[in-house]
């Protein structure tokens, strides 16, 4: 907001501009102290300044509905292309590096650093003008391994340090380049471990070492803007009130941010009532840790949203039912999908939504896909800070994502999902319309709940009985949304994933075999069961919709009628 981090902002700017300083800066604090604010401001300073000029941005988001959001992997491309779109000089020098070397974007980060970005760079050597590109929140860049192409947490932050490795080593360039890095992330070791950390190297600033008096009145200038806005609501609030909230937020911007979020959820008309029954709450023991002021105001918020005072507790065990799936999904819901997922009218779960506005956000129309938590720190308070009645631990997120997904499956898959007339009819003249949002997360997605369960076999029983009797129909979906490599792999990584002392350990042998041929899915080598999914990158030529009269041996009909005996009451023979 205007008027607040005017030093840091200005030093930002100044940085940028002085040739001679360091060409990474790292801005670095806990959750919560507005890294991300600061970050959106240069942005716009930058486009704005005729002395600068914004090379490229890239935002890493938890939350992002795009996996490509999360992926370290496509930064240095993405920074590329949009500095590209700006400078035809940059332009014509990264066609010739990626004509040399047109597999680049498969290669080490550090190989792009060099050919993506530092050596077109030396095109733009005798610029008058700095560039700054702005890396927000590389602390949640992605990670898990699901078989779907994603990183492990430790392939993450391998990537992480190389490619800061690269941009700092841009420094000792023998050419000048008129480049800067603005580098914003939380103090994790494999952040904190690499060159970026070394003053001589890099420009470092901690934000928890920023004056708090002068964080404090920044905030509470942010508070009273909000509160004072109008004279309605000059007649209900006072400055008083802004200094106290200011005192507590104890120099959290997250902290007022959620505050006025709860305060104003319901209207003005009961803002003032709302806003003091927060003070109140949050008055009593206040200690000066980080997490504390956030984890109270959450703690708040969470219970006056599930009415925990009140008899019963069904609307407690729905929401943190709710939250559960919000905070491990992979994708974006929307309001209709995540009510499939739980299995709830739309009503309700709109309901339970709107008391949960201040730490969730939720997109006015109901099929709109835009769920999403709107800080990480909230998932890292659910999931291991909050108290025992309200929290909700990441292995227990998962399960119930994991039962969500399955019962989803189990309701929705059928025979002939896309209404083909003919068992070869390629899948650009079917329809995906019943395929729902909630289907298609539940399709794409278990697995990831699956694995990531302290004990997967727990839900052998679901897998046996909804998924393994409708898995074919589940590759005609995986087809027709054109992922039929990605099923392969989805198989395969489960397969070898599940425990081998697993009551299904059969079942799961089976669908290993599945999986393994990523070339043309059939359930067995030797079998062409469900057509010849030949791949055209991630599309199948066809979705074969269970062909009849299929050349199989009696082994393999058992096997298979054993795995899968709804395809074989269906008419497969």
């Amino acid at each position: 907001m205007e008027g607040t981090r005017v030093k840091i902002l200005n030093d930002i700017i100044d940085w940028i501009k002085d040739q001679s300083a360091q060409k990474i800066f790292w801005l670095t604090g806990w959750a919560g102290t507005g890294k991300s604010a600061i970050a959106w401001t240069i942005c716009s300073r930058a486009t704005n300044d005729p002395e600068v000029v914004l090379g490229g941005s890239f935002f890493f988001s938890r939350s992002a509905s795009s996996a490509a959001q999360r992926d370290v992997r496509c930064m240095i491309p993405t920074l590329a292309q949009v500095l590209a779109r700006q400078s035809d000089l940059f332009s014509q020098a990264l066609v010739d590096e990626l004509t040399r070397d047109p597999d680049i974007l498969h290669k080490q980060i550090s190989v792009q650093v060099e050919k993506l970005l530092s050596r077109p760079l030396f095109a733009l050597s005798s610029s008058p003008v700095p560039i700054v590109f702005v890396i927000d929140a590389l602390d949640e860049c992605s990670g898990h391994s699901t078989g779907d192409g994603d990183l492990d947490d430790d392939g993450t932050h391998r990537i992480v340090s190389d490619m800061l490795d690269a941009l700092v080593s841009i420094s000792n360039s023998n050419v000048y380049l008129p480049v800067k890095f603005l580098v914003t992330s939380r103090p994790e070791t494999y952040i904190r471990d690499t060159s970026v950390s070394d003053h001589e190297l890099s420009k470092v600033l901690r934000l928890q070492t920023v004056d708090m008096k002068q964080v404090t009145a920044d905030i509470r200038l942010y508070i009273a803007t909000k509160l004072l806005s109008t004279p309605r609501l000059r007649a209900r609030f006072t400055t008083s009130d802004a200094d106290m909230l200011a005192e507590q937020c104890d120099g959290l911007f997250i902290v007022a941010t959620t505050a006025l979020k709860y305060t104003f959820e319901r209207g003005n008309d009961a803002a003032a009532t709302r806003f003091r029954t927060m003070l109140n709450a949050s008055r009593n023991g206040l200690s000066t840790g980080a997490a504390v002021p956030l984890d109270r105001m959450y703690t708040l918020i969470l219970e006056d949203a599930a009415r925990v005072n009140e008899p019963g507790g069904d609307e407690l065990a729905a929401m943190l039912k709710l939250l559960a799936i919000l905070l491990s999904n992979r994708m974006l819901l929307s309001v209709v999908a995540l009510a499939e997922l739980l299995g709830r009218p739309i009503d309700e779960t709109r309901a339970t939504l709107s008391r949960l506005h201040a730490v969730v956000h939720v997109p006015e129309d109901d099929g709109d896909p835009g769920l999403r938590i709107l800080h990480a720190s909230f998932g890292d308070y659910i999931s291991r800070r909050a108290p025992r009645h309200i929290q909700v631990s990441n292995p227990d997120s998962h399960e119930i994502s994991a039962r969500a997904a399955i019962r989803v499956m189990g309701e929705r898959l059928h025979f002939n999902i896309a209404q083909s007339h003919s068992s070869y009819e390629p899948n650009a003249s079917t329809t995906a319309s019943g395929i729902t949002l909630s289907l298609e997360y539940a399709c794409t997605q278990w697995v990831y709940h699956v694995v990531s369960l302290q004990d997967p076999s727990a839900l052998d029983g679901m897998l046996r009985d909804i998924f393994c009797p409708r898995l074919l129909f589940w590759l005609e979906v995986m087809s027709m949304l054109g992922q039929v490599q990605r099923a392969a792999a989805m198989l395969y990584f489960i397969g070898v994933t599940v425990r081998q002392e697993s009551s299904q350990w059969y079942h799961w042998s089976l669908m290993r075999r599945v999986g393994a041929d990523a070339g043309t899915i059939a359930v067995f080598p030797r079998c062409q069961l469900i057509c010849r999914f030949v791949p055209r990158g991630d599309r199948a030529e066809c979705t074969t919709h269970i062909p009849f009269g299929a050349p199989i041996c009696e082994q393999e009909r058992r096997d298979l009628q054993d795995v899968c005996p709804i395809m074989f009451r269906a008419g497969l023979r």
